[in-house]
């Protein structure tokens, strides 16, 4: 009976992955980019909290072989980011989150900051979530310790045409190493 429950989100997830707008996959060489830069191996354990089995940031980490959580509304536990608690002693959540929800993620994300859940955080998202007053005021509370890594071209997400080609940038917080305010790559 539990193989059944799994192949239908897996179908679920398909027809989500056609049909959702939100739903888009990061590119291999935008999570290679990110890791080297963060150098993702000094954290001990990580939060997925978008990705499913098909996610770059999973195949990569596990390669790398990191210790990881990945968990998403399509797996067979139904994992919400909005209800979902993060791992114990969670040191990096990172993620390309639906750029739908940019207000409630970042808020729940700063949330998760606050209440000592999360140490560190790099989320990545379409470089118009810096415009705004209301995320500007999220993101100032928090300025001291951010950087904001601004790609110098465009990402063509997987599995999307020209609609979703976008200008996007890192959103870090608390990254060890990670000096400048703000760094094109």
């Amino acid at each position: 009976m539990k193989t059944d429950s799994i192949n239908q989100l897996n179908l679920e997830y398909e027809i989500d992955k056609k049909t959702n707008k939100d739903h888009v996959a990061t590119p291999r060489w935008v999570v290679e980019n990110i890791y080297e830069i963060i150098n993702i191996k000094q954290f001990k354990n990580i939060w997925f909290p978008f990705n499913n089995y098909d996610s770059e940031f999973k195949l990569k980490a596990d390669e790398l072989n990191l210790k990881y959580k990945a968990t998403h509304i399509f797996d067979d536990l139904g994992n919400d980011f909005f209800s979902t608690e993060p791992p114990k002693s969670c040191d990096l959540l990172i993620s390309n989150p639906p750029f739908g929800q940019q207000n409630e993620i970042i808020e729940r994300t700063f949330e998760l900051v606050e209440a000592r859940k999360i140490k560190s955080f790099c989320l990545l998202l379409p470089l118009a979530t810096l415009e705004t007053e209301t995320r500007a005021n999220m993101w100032e509370k928090f300025a001291n310790k951010l950087s904001i890594l601004i790609f110098k071209k465009r990402i063509k997400f997987i599995g999307c045409k020209t609609r979703f080609n976008r200008a996007c940038c890192w959103v870090c917080y608390n990254i060890p190493g990670l000096e400048e305010k703000i760094l094109w790559i």
